[in-house]
């Protein structure tokens, strides 16, 4: 291991020792300088280096920002935030990019127009759909008319490597694709993409990613419809205009259609119940597709796009000979999804969603990391370039857009570093994605855990759902660190009053370690390709769904609740806003931190005994966790 990254471990565990007398909050402290943040404000204990990660966590989570949404201005306040602690830190601009800004064009999301129409064409003639009483067209399809035959393409899934392809043995060419929501198995927990706590596999699942098979068997529209793990007690809801984010005119048209108008498709076309055949899909674990018969469907759908501009903030420190100097990039993606009406997980709602841990934590750790490596300017034997990008919640679009555009040769970049989501450390735990995407990590990985004393949770997979994507597409080793998957991602809630200060500024720790490494040594890294994609959510701390939302500034003892998501297991067991939880499971409530505790040692399915006040009564319930959402 290189000199310097022993140095730093030495350092960093006298740093610990030091933590263990932590000292007066922020809010003791006179001479803490004051944030642009008035409430909530992420407080923390006085110990060196956190100070700046809270004021810039409060900077970047402020309602001011009004989400960061890429092309908003509360995107180019964060941006030139970054920007300016960055040149603080000592780090400049590349040469190339003189104001450190890379912009690039992106669509912004669609609206939905006047002109849109769906219609099932029988033999005895034309039956007309109700928009957003029947159906609502996806802002990540297409748009324009179309007209075909219906395909059932159960749960949209091509993956011949496990030999479950459900559009082998049908001619999808031109014509409609029917396809569930999630993916089969969803009873049997360890199956073939339900991991053994519940939790499914997000990719498998994506909508987008089902989208995309049907379009590579050439379909010419999908309608996607809820499966029955994702309806309760008979409600059937339509997804919200705007989930899953904007696509663009190149994509096929897709809309979201009720188990009603499906079945009537099925029970026409194929005399079955979409009951039917999703338990025999589930019972059986293999394909049912089939076309419909003596059916078709015309539509036109109306999205009406324009474009926007995104902005990675980009700045380098130079190394000791520049011009014999190879590369490292350190990344976190500074966007996040605005008010929510595109990407938001909160049905139906429209508020600030902050992005405290997505991915306000990610850009603080990384301007942290600009703060401690400065000091090496022109002493190290590779450029270190740090990007804040953008666009990643629109589909990676910054990364992708430096990847083919790159301020410093990909071939001379030795690795790739991103921070996404390191907020909410807990146990100590941190995730480390890509670990097998060279041979060097490990031995690094090793010595950092034992030093830092951190459990890393290694993951060999390096393909994943955020900006490190594409560069080892590039194949260009990485590594991406996480602390893990909370029922407030892409939700309102997911504010400061969460984050785990200290968790990110040891995150920081192990990133320095890296960095240095990679700066310092001779060696470069190799790269080994792996084309498997990582399941996030069954590998990083999924926590089981439980559908409620804090009330934050409630001071007694319990946890208030602000809101019941509809249709969620909290609603179910009878939970309505301004409950306030007071034990669970034979443990007392006295905040939060006690409930979440307690369904943390749970999994999907299993059960809660709740018991909470309301209206100065003290109740009782039962309530049944759902996989993670």
């Amino acid at each position: 291991m290189p000199f310097r990254l022993l140095v730093l471990l030495l350092l960093s565990a006298l740093f610990y020792a030091a933590f263990l007398n932590p000292g007066p909050s922020l809010a003791e402290n006179p001479e803490t300088p004051p944030t642009t943040l008035e409430e909530p404000v992420l407080r923390i204990p006085a110990v060196s280096g956190l100070d700046q990660l809270a004021r810039d966590m409060n900077v970047l989570a402020a309602d001011a920002l009004e989400g960061r949404d890429t092309g908003s201005p509360g995107m180019y306040e964060a941006a030139e935030h970054i920007r300016k602690r960055f040149y603080e830190a000592g780090l400049v601009a590349p040469k190339k990019l003189p104001d450190s800004f890379q912009t690039f064009q992106l669509p912004s999301p669609p609206e939905l127009g006047d002109d849109n129409s769906l219609a099932t064409v029988l033999p005895q003639g034309k039956q007309t759909w109700k928009l957003e009483e029947d159906y609502i067209p996806c802002s990540f399809g297409g748009e324009g008319a179309f007209s075909g035959p219906v395909v059932f393409c159960g749960y949209g899934i091509a993956d011949p490597e496990q030999n479950y392809d459900e559009f082998a043995g049908v001619d999808l060419k031109g014509k409609v694709a029917l396809i569930l929501r999630r993916v089969p198995g969803q009873t049997r927990p360890g199956s073939l993409y339900v991991g053994e706590n519940g939790q499914i596999d997000t990719n498998v699942a994506a909508l987008r990613s089902k989208m995309t098979n049907a379009r590579k068997n050439g379909a010419a529209a999908v309608l996607f419809v809820n499966d029955l793990f994702s309806t309760r007690e008979g409600k059937d809801e339509l997804i919200a205009f705007g989930y899953g984010g904007s696509g663009g005119r190149d994509e096929v048209p897709a809309a979201h259609i009720t188990q009603k108008a499906a079945n009537q498709l099925l029970q026409k076309g194929l005399g079955l119940s979409l009951q039917e055949i999703d338990r025999s899909i589930e019972s059986s674990m293999q394909p049912a597709s089939a076309e419909l018969n003596e059916l078709t469907i015309e539509g036109k759908f109306d999205l009406q796009f324009s474009r926007t501009e995104g902005v990675n903030v980009i700045a380098t420190l130079e190394p000791e000979d520049p011009e014999n100097a190879e590369t490292i990039v350190i990344g976190a993606h500074y966007d996040h999804v605005g008010w929510g009406k595109y990407g938001s997980l909160a049905r139906g709602t429209e508020a600030i969603h902050n992005g405290a841990d997505d991915n306000a934590s990610g850009t603080a750790a990384l301007m942290a990391l600009a703060d401690r490596i400065g000091k090496f300017k022109g002493q190290l034997k590779h450029r270190v370039v740090l990007i804040a990008f953008a666009g990643e919640e629109r589909g990676l679009l910054g990364s992708k857009h430096y990847v083919e555009s790159p301020v410093y040769p990909l071939a001379e970049t030795r690795a790739m570093l991103n921070l996404d989501m390191v907020g909410r450390m807990s146990d100590e735990k941190l995730t480390v994605f890509g670990v097998g995407s060279s041979s060097v990590w490990k031995e690094w990985l090793d010595e950092l855990e034992r030093e830092t004393e951190l459990n890393f949770f290694r993951e060999a997979k390096a393909l994943g759902p955020s900006d490190h994507a594409p560069f080892y597409e590039k194949k260009i080793p990485v590594l991406h660190l996480f602390t893990g998957l909370h029922e407030d991602y892409h939700r309102p809630t997911d504010d400061i009053d969460e984050i785990n200060i200290i968790g990110i500024n040891r995150v920081v720790d192990v990133l320095e370690g890296i960095t240095l490494a990679l700066a310092d040594s001779d060696a470069r890294p190799d790269y080994i390709e792996n084309k498997e994609w990582i399941q996030v959510g069954r590998h990083a701390g999924g926590r089981p769904f439980v559908g409620i939302s804090p009330e934050l500034d409630f001071e007694g003892n319990g946890f208030k609740l602000k809101a019941v998501t509809q249709n969620s297991p909290a609603d179910h067991a009878g939970l309505e806003a301004g409950d306030v939880i007071v034990g669970v499971n034979g443990r007392g409530v006295n905040q939060r931190a006690d409930f979440w505790a307690v369904v943390d040692q749970l999994k999907p399915r299993d059960t809660l005994q709740l018991q909470f006040i309301r209206d100065k009564q003290k109740l009782s319930s039962e309530l049944k966790l759902d996989p993670p959402r």
